[in-house]
């Protein structure tokens, strides 16, 4: 939610979540909704997010958050094609080639990018076109998903408010229900006895008659009248792809991990990775970065995320609705804590300035500003002008797209050596704040001399504890800082990190030919959502 927050989106979002759900809702197992409370995961799924976040968790429908997406892309000049499916692409040492079909009107355009991005699902056909296996699991299930109405009110008053976990011999899964109680979703894992290979595939030759009766004993009453509004039919699955780019071609969202709906970490995990890749993107466009930034950086850093996250859902797959699963798993991680995983996860690449960066996560209650960690959540007192009436605010309020470097009181060396390092126009422009309080210094692990860069997505890069020793120009330290973050190591570019699958590489270009008398388009990056 801090991502949407910076968007400018969070706001929105969560009064329009509230119209339909509570924000502070609980997570629970139950045998039915009529039936008896099994265990509680969570009282109140915000307690004490406060203490760690400047936003709270929120559930949002995907038809609710889209719309709003969709606004603010175009908004933002956004060339939004729907209907559109990709039929081959190609890439060099300069960009990626793409072949694109409208499938309204059949009409074919050549697109050439600087990178692709494919966010193009859990069946990735640009991932699979890549030659890049998955790590997983296998198979988990064929699942459904049954949007409902029926009136289950009297079930939900004064208990259940949030994600309701069911088991009892004839389905498991969960709910979702607004604030009605005449609407909602269950979605069915696995049905009827336990343990068996039949259990696992629910969605096969489901029919409406075959949904209801899931539903029925989910709610735990076999009269209630129910109204199936649709069923949606998909794969369970809990896997992270072995390669999250290939040069130019860059996988992001289920394309590059897949997992089941437990703690909703399937869209979180794919906002992160565009958070994390969107400003690697704008600087090395812009000339203000080095090509591994983008193609080496970005694996390095979300690769082991997506890994642990995968490994993370399927313990919460099998202890809230797949409890036989445990023999036949081959390891089953030690759950996290949800903010460990949401909040605590901390990046390793060379675009980082630490010679020891540790532990993949950890808690953001107690963590410091290491570097490769999220900028810890304090509120600060600063200015751009160093005001004294300035009001506190969250810190993660100032990386709007740009460095940061958040200061002590008494750093004005390094003050100065962030105007310095602005004056040469060459990096990227790195904002100073001088920050006052002691929380802050506690929270950052510096003293009031000290200095903490943060990357434009709120990560910190690197810091120090004081002034430079003395004889050391603050400026040209800074200055060796960015350049190692922006990898600008002198190279014009880098070559592939591998080459594309060579018998893809020959479809595609026989594809692009025959089209080669179709309207092309110049873009800086392709972005395409495939079905």
């Amino acid at each position: 939610m801090e991502i949407y927050q910076e968007l400018g989106l969070y706001d929105q979002m969560r009064a329009e979540s509230a119209k339909s759900y509570d924000e502070n809702s609980r997570v629970v197992a139950v045998e039915s909704l009529a039936g008896k409370l099994i265990q509680t995961f969570a009282s109140n799924i915000n307690e004490g997010i406060e203490n760690v976040s400047s936003a709270g968790r929120l559930f949002l429908t995907q038809d609710k958050l889209e719309p709003m997406l969709r606004k603010e892309a175009i908004q933002n000049g956004i060339d939004l094609r729907f209907s559109t499916e990709m039929i081959s692409f190609e890439q060099d040492d300069k960009g990626a080639t793409a072949l694109i079909r409208s499938v309204e009107s059949g009409e074919k355009n050549i697109v050439r990018a600087e990178y692709l991005v494919a966010c193009d699902g859990v069946r990735s056909s640009v991932r699979d076109k890549l030659g890049i296996k998955v790590n997983g699991h296998g198979l988990l299930s064929h699942s459904l998903t049954i949007y409902f109405k029926a009136d289950v009110s009297k079930y939900l008053e004064d208990q259940y408010n949030g994600v309701i976990y069911v088991n009892n011999p004839t389905v498991r899964g969960f709910f979702r229900i607004d604030r009605t109680g005449q609407q909602g979703f269950l979605v069915v894992f696995t049905a009827g006895k336990q343990g068996t290979k039949e259990s696992r595939f629910p969605a096969d030759n489901v029919t409406d008659e075959q949904a209801s009766e899931y539903l029925r004993a989910a709610i735990g009453n076999e009269s209630i009248q129910v109204q199936i509004e649709s069923i949606a039919k998909w794969r369970a699955v809990c896997d992270n792809a072995q390669r999250y780019n290939v040069g130019r071609v860059i996988l992001a969202g289920d394309s590059a991990h897949a997992m089941t709906p437990q703690g909703g970490y399937g869209g979180n995990t794919g906002i992160q990775d565009v958070h994390n890749l969107a400003w690697k993107l704008a600087l090395l466009i812009n000339g203000r970065a080095g090509r591994e930034l983008v193609e080496q950086t970005y694996h390095e850093e979300r690769f082991p995320v997506g890994q642990k996250t995968v490994n993370q859902v399927l313990e919460r797959y099998v202890v809230r609705s797949a409890p036989e699963m445990k023999k036949s798993v081959d390891y089953l991680e030690e759950e996290l804590p949800d903010t460990w995983l949401e909040l605590g996860f901390r990046y390793h690449s060379s675009a980082f300035m630490a010679d020891e960066l540790g532990e993949l996560n950890e808690d953001p209650l107690v963590a410091t500003a290491r570097a490769g960690s999220r900028a810890p959540h304090v509120y600060i007192k600063t200015a751009a002008g160093d005001s004294s009436d300035a009001s506190p605010y969250p810190i993660s309020r100032l990386c709007d797209g740009n460095f940061v470097f958040v200061l002590g009181e008494k750093a004005d060396q390094w003050k100065q050596a962030a105007q310095e390092t602005n004056s040469c126009m060459d990096l990227p422009q790195v904002i100073p704040y001088k920050c006052r309080g002691r929380d802050f210094l506690i929270r950052y692990g510096i003293s009031p001399f000290g200095a903490v860069l943060l990357r434009p997505d709120g990560f910190v890069a690197w810091k120090t504890w004081q002034d430079p020793v003395p004889g050391v120009v603050a400026a040209s330290v800074l200055r060796d800082v960015m350049e190692r973050i922006l990898c600008l190591n002198g190279k014009e570019s880098l070559q592939a990190v591998e080459s594309i699958n060579p018998h893809s590489a020959k479809t595609i270009s026989n594809d692009l030919s025959v089209a080669g008398q179709e309207k092309k388009t110049q873009v800086q990056f392709l972005d395409l959502t495939l079905t």
